[in-house]
């Protein structure tokens, strides 16, 4: 889904009003559809070599790890994530560029005009062709796909949107497959268990494509072992084949080929250890594909990662108009195996007391686990929601709060739900805004310009 509009004139405009357009249509899970895209287009993916990520948790820190490694290592090498932030630009990146605006109109104008039927669209015999009913993120990886070829980068590192086997990224066959955790998510459309779940993952692998994985042994021997032997997958696994390790002087890895470390991360959190050993793994698996990657490569492309909303630290500041904001925690904890893990880095990262929740959730998820994991690290919560995902009945998680939490409030808006937070920390307090990449979206152009020169300095 959408997250932040362009306003007044804009090149994007155009594009992001037809691809708004295609929100209606929703998930729907298949490959006819982009495949029958991707053949108007000449089968570009049929010459892009690519590195697919799919998972619960991590995938998209571990994509941008990997990105950088092969970016340090001197390669062209394209980066497509979902969602974004501010800007859908940030899905489409090459090197640390994101697509500019006049790329990304482009391909949307393009792919609009062959999946409807326009000139260049037409079928054998000249006869016009049946319109394609493409996704908002169908559409999305189509252009990505386009865009990578044309501009002939050496490598795509595609993260999965949702599920795996039939996501519009696994229209591709990579070089490696890549599974980072699997959690409880998204259970309405991919399984009511772990194994289920997992088993939609594992639908990324391909004939001989290598498996690089840090699932759970016991979903690995019951669902990825079997899949990934069945296809003749080389098999790379955490514990196994590779080792990391957090030492006070930093992160430390050792693969089959190389040793890196002691180093920094570009990403905050322990939790970053493990996303980015995967990483290193993914890209050792690559010098079998003539990619010539090393241990210093590896060293600095974790140092160079980024991958906004993720920790995202800010201390108080004294805005323009000389009013004084608490410390700001943001983070795109989405889902219970992502709340847990924040929980865990909320103390060290924003020590300030009070320290007040502004959380906003999609409806779809388990708010209840996820509230269970936070509200005990807080002094107070404002329930909120993002215009991209609205709630359509709040009644229920502010009970479901108020059993957990003596201090609840509601704020229909981001931007009151922001005031709200802001107001019960106080200048000495804390903030901590997180539940969705979308309430982060909708919030991050709002906040002071002080906020966000932390963030460039960063």
């Amino acid at each position: 889904m959408s997250i932040a509009t362009p306003s007044g004139p804009n090149p994007l405009s155009d594009a992001w009003s037809w691809l708004n357009s295609l929100q209606p249509r929703g998930i729907r899970l298949g490959l006819e559809r982009v495949t029958a895209a991707l053949e108007r287009l000449g089968n570009p993916h049929h010459r892009l070599r690519t590195v697919t990520i799919a998972g619960t948790n991590g995938k998209g820190s571990t994509s941008a790890f990997l990105a950088s490694i092969v970016h340090a290592a001197g390669y062209r090498v394209g980066l497509y994530t979902s969602p974004h932030l501010a800007s859908v630009t940030e899905r489409i990146k090459i090197g640390t560029e994101r697509i500019h605006a006049d790329d990304f109109t482009r391909w949307a104008a393009r792919l609009r005009e062959v999946i409807e039927g326009g000139e260049g669209a037409a079928g054998e015999g000249g006869d016009d062709a049946e319109p394609i009913p493409l996704t908002f993120f169908e559409a999305l990886t189509v252009m990505a796909i386009g865009y990578f070829v044309e501009r002939d980068v050496d490598l795509a590192v595609l993260e999965v949107g949702l599920g795996g086997r039939l996501d519009a990224t696994s229209v591709v066959d990579p070089l490696a497959a890549v599974i980072t955790p699997i959690g409880l998510d998204h259970t309405h459309l991919l399984g009511d268990s772990l194994e289920a779940i997992c088993a939609e993952k594992a639908g990324i692998m391909k004939p001989g494509a290598t498996l690089v994985t840090n699932v759970d042994p016991d979903l690995f021997h019951e669902v990825l072992g079997p899949r990934a032997f069945a296809l003749r997958c080389p098999i790379h696994r955490q514990g196994v084949d590779y080792l990391y390790q957090w030492l006070p002087e930093g992160f430390r890895y050792r693969g089959w080929l190389h040793r890196v470390g002691p180093v920094r991360l570009g990403l905050r959190g322990v939790h970053q250890g493990m996303n980015a050993a995967l990483a290193c793994a993914a890209a050792e698996t690559l010098t079998s594909h003539g990619f010539a990657i090393k241990a210093v490569h590896l060293a600095e492309g974790l140092l160079r990662a980024r991958h906004p909303g993720r920790l995202e630290r800010r201390p108080p500041i004294v805005d323009d108009e000389g009013e004084e904001w608490p410390a700001l925690l943001l983070d795109a904890a989405h889902n219970p195996m992502g709340a847990h893990i924040l929980k865990g880095h909320v103390r060290a990262f924003l020590p300030e007391r009070p320290r007040i929740l502004v959380f906003g959730v999609n409806p779809d998820k388990d708010v209840e686990r996820m509230l269970a994991e936070l509200l005990p690290e807080v002094d107070g919560v404002v329930l909120t929601q993002a215009a991209a995902n609205p709630v359509p009945a709040w009644e229920p998680y502010i009970a479901i709060a108020s059993r957990l939490h003596h201090r609840v409030t509601f704020a229909s808006e981001s931007a009151e739900a922001l005031a709200l937070g802001r107001h019960y920390a106080g200048p000495d307090g804390g903030m901590l805004v997180t539940g969705s990449i979308y309430l982060l979206g909708e919030i991050w152009p709002t906040l002071p310009t002080g906020y966000l020169s932390h963030h460039l300095r960063d």
